[in-house]
């Protein structure tokens, strides 16, 4: 018994360190995939997409080259966040906030607002983006979204580049590709891993359970008739009357009323009213 208890323990032991582990594992930070041909942006994560924004690529076209005004293809990661915290249209020059807050669609503006993720060239097709100043950032010209009209930088609203700045981390990786977005599933959570914790069953007193299992011992043999006569609890008193043993018998099925008939003449019904019997 205890060889079996102590492998349960174990087994139980390995089975939570694993799951901790598991838990403790890092989560693999999202990726952005940028189609210019959809003029969309979509967060990907564990081969299934999370969110889909509209944005603009730039009205000059494809390419990495300085003073080009066009957007690179390829990877590229994020290699740093700016903005943090700023209200809605904030103005951001030279990766600083102004002060100025403009609204959506403010006539004649055009600068960058609200956050900005800035882009660093993996392949050799895009290495001068972080020198050029490739972002993905916040525009005032919303109404314009979702055509080609930047100056080689990825265009977004500013509620959906806060939402992809909270969305994704230093480090992410972001493909920009001419052709359009894949088809994937939508992301779900996956569901937690609970830990039943085993709690042993509370045992109940009963104080009629002792007593009858003595009375079905008794109905087993005679032997135990003489056994039984001597039920006591331990302060001396007699521990069952005639109208238990019947209750028991109506309650529990007729191995109570065996029991019973064993015990009749015992000491147990003795100089009780209404049992008709002797003392011995």
């Amino acid at each position: 018994m205890q060889g079996r208890c102590r492998r349960a323990t174990i087994a139980t032991l390995i089975s939570l360190l694993a799951s901790i582990a598991v838990a403790q594992e890092p989560e693999t930070p999202p990726e952005v995939i940028i189609s210019v041909a959809d003029q969309k942006l979509m967060v990907v994560k564990d081969g299934m997409w999370v969110d889909k924004f509209k944005v603009s690529t730039s009205k000059f076209g494809l390419g990495d080259s300085y003073g080009s005004y066009k957007t690179p293809l390829g990877k590229l990661r994020v290699c740093d966040k700016i903005g943090s915290g700023l209200a809605s249209g904030s103005v951001i020059k030279h990766r600083n906030a102004t002060g100025e807050i403009l609204p959506v669609n403010a006539p004649g503006r055009d600068p960058i607002v609200t956050r900005i993720l800035w882009l660093e060239g993996l392949e050799a097709t895009n290495q001068h983006a972080k020198a050029r100043g490739i972002y993905i950032h916040g525009t005032v010209e919303e109404s314009k979204i979702g055509d080609p009209v930047s100056y080689g930088c990825i265009r977004m609203k500013s509620r959906d580049v806060m939402n992809l700045f909270d969305a994704v981390p230093v480090g992410s990786v972001v493909t920009i590709q001419h052709d359009k977005l894949p088809k994937l599933r939508r992301w779900s959570p996956q569901p937690a891993v609970i830990i039943a914790q085993h709690k042993p069953a509370a045992q109940s007193v009963h104080p009629v359970k002792p007593v009858a299992e003595k009375l079905e011992a008794a109905s087993e043999s005679k032997s135990h008739e003489t056994k039984s006569h001597g039920l006591f609890s331990n302060d001396g008193h007699r521990v069952l009357t005639q109208r238990a043993a019947a209750d028991l018998h109506r309650n529990h099925g007729p191995s109570f009323s065996n029991a019973s008939d064993a015990m009749k003449g015992s000491i147990l019904f003795a100089d009780l009213p209404g049992t008709g019997s002797k003392k011995d």
